[in-house]
């Protein structure tokens, strides 16, 4: 069986679990190749028996890139499928809108694997309430994974349909209310408008290069940040090594205090159910 895994990773905690997915792959004898997604030749997908899909997840869903990335594939008419993402405290419905866009293009998706991963955003505490995650566990659950892909992609492919999941559209919590409000409209609206400060900028070109949507141009003048495409993913400013660009977190900051009490219960809820392991006392994070 040849494999393939296309992966978004910013800190690198999905990377780590496409990965881990990978080694599971190649230990039952079948091939498996690993790439980025912006690095993707959507034109060779189709040499592939089965593909594997992960990302972070982003307001309660998969984010604007991978949406955009998977609307741009060729008909994959039956080509098989598996899914998987990182998530601070909430997978959201990234799995019911993943398998959905997917759908549309042919894909049979056959299963699918979260797990927890550090976050850090600009406008919360540190350390986050999901430090030290994906832990050891969560990477050898995922070689697991990949492991019983492969015989799952075989046994659907014999006949047994019956193992395909059918993944359900959320709606009726606090976050399933609020994914559907932060559209990129919205999105747009709420994000700190950044500023590049040239006295500070040495034109390394880290944040063009790291930008998922290619919603950074240095070249122009003066240089444009946050054009059409951003995924509102604030990367390019936590990575510039300079500080050279410039936003205001005070109004973010203030409007997302609520949230971090919501992700505690989540979290305590996860963590008596035996599917969250704390490596810092997160029920003091403010």
């Amino acid at each position: 069986m040849k494999t393939l895994i296309i992966y978004f990773s910013q800190t690198g905690g999905t990377k780590k679990i496409a990965e881990a997915i990978r080694t599971g792959i190649k230990s039952v004898g079948a091939e498996c190749d690993l790439i980025k997604i912006k690095n993707v030749d959507p034109s060779g997908l189709r040499k592939y028996d089965l593909i594997g899909f992960g990302t972070p997840t982003f307001f309660y869903r998969e984010p604007l890139n991978v949406q955009r990335f998977i609307n741009n594939l060729p008909e994959m008419q039956n080509m098989h499928a598996f899914i998987f993402a990182t998530h601070g405290s909430c997978l959201g419905n990234t799995f019911y809108y993943l398998s959905e866009e997917l759908k549309e293009k042919g894909f049979v998706v056959i299963g699918a694997f979260d797990s927890y991963s550090d976050s850090s955003l600009q406008f919360y505490p540190k350390p986050m309430h999901t430090y030290g995650h994906p832990d050891e566990i969560e990477l050898k659950e995922a070689e697991e994974f990949g492991k019983k892909i492969c015989r799952i992609s075989e046994k659907i492919r014999q006949g047994n349909l019956n193992l395909i999941p059918n993944f359900k559209l959320i709606e009726d919590t606090w976050w399933a209310k609020d994914s559907k409000l932060l559209t990129p409209k919205t999105l747009r609206m709420i994000s700190p408008k950044f500023q590049i400060n040239m006295e500070k900028c040495t034109q390394c070109m880290l944040c063009q290069t790291e930008c998922p949507g290619d919603a950074v141009d240095i070249s122009t003048n003066p240089p444009e940040i946050q054009k059409e495409g951003c995924i509102f993913c604030w990367f390019c400013e936590k990575v510039c090594p300079t500080g050279a660009i410039e936003a205001d977190w005070s109004i973010i900051r203030a409007n997302t205090k609520s949230n971090l009490r919501k992700y505690i219960k989540l979290l305590e809820e996860a963590e008596k159910q035996g599917k969250f392991r704390p490596y810092v006392d997160y029920r003091k994070i403010r």
